[in-house]
């Protein structure tokens, strides 16, 4: 089953991300998770996504896929915000006859699901609560686990960030900064993403990463 659902992502940290998250639902066997560069391109980057959706839904298409899930940030500095990147990939779903309602969502956020009359459904999320602007280290900030030990460090890693003598990122990239010097303070410094989910970093059972699972489950595992 693994050929038949793709989950369309934008890079490398994304697919360490979530096939951690995956092993955790018990979902790994049955979803392909998928950056730009696996389709051959040379760069991980969500301007690719409209050109591999078209080439995804023809597959779609000839039947050889049947699930499909798009996870993308909605960061500000290269997406121009949420409502530009719903844009930019629901114009190409509907060029498809995907039905996609007028208005982009609004809190409280589950995710969109589209629907097709000859096609099977496809799932969209925008980071971090596909409401507002942001990406992943949004996510695994908001969600993470109720430990003091951890608070300390993020708390700390909040501090340095801020009373840095020199700031080369933007203000929208506080967060990235933030969680990446976390992410060194472990017990194994300079892990990837994954290491939220695989050392229990974050709450699987908080309202934030509640809502994405059950979005996840409804594209991939509907009951």
């Amino acid at each position: 089953m693994a050929q038949s659902a793709v989950l369309l992502v934008e890079g490398q940290s994304d697919v360490d991300f979530f096939a951690a998250l995956l092993r955790k639902l018990q979902l790994q066997d049955k979803i392909d998770i998928k950056p730009p560069r696996t389709f051959g391109l040379r760069t991980n980057t969500v301007s690719h996504f409209p050109r591999l959706i078209d080439l995804l839904i023809k597959r779609m298409t000839a039947s050889e896929l049947q699930y499909l899930g798009i996870v993308a940030d909605a960061d500000y500095v290269s997406g121009g915000g949420f409502e530009n990147r719903w844009k930019q990939i629901t114009e190409r779903l509907m060029a498809h006859g995907y039905r996609i309602p007028q208005n982009p969502p609004k809190l409280p956020y589950t995710g969109s699901v589209f629907r097709h009359p000859d096609l099977p459904p496809i799932g969209l999320w925008l980071m971090p609560d596909h409401a507002n602007n942001g990406m992943l280290e949004d996510l695994i900030y908001q969600a993470m686990a109720k430990n003091e030990d951890q608070e300390k460090l993020l708390t700390t890693a909040e501090t340095c960030v801020d009373k840095l003598p020199v700031r080369l990122f933007s203000d929208y990239h506080r967060t990235k900064a933030v969680i990446y010097s976390w992410l060194a303070w472990q017990k194994r410094p300079g892990q990837t993403l994954d290491v939220a989910v695989n050392g229990e970093l974050i709450d699987l059972e908080s309202d934030e990463m509640r809502r994405f699972v059950q979005w996840l489950q409804r594209i991939f595992d509907p009951a």
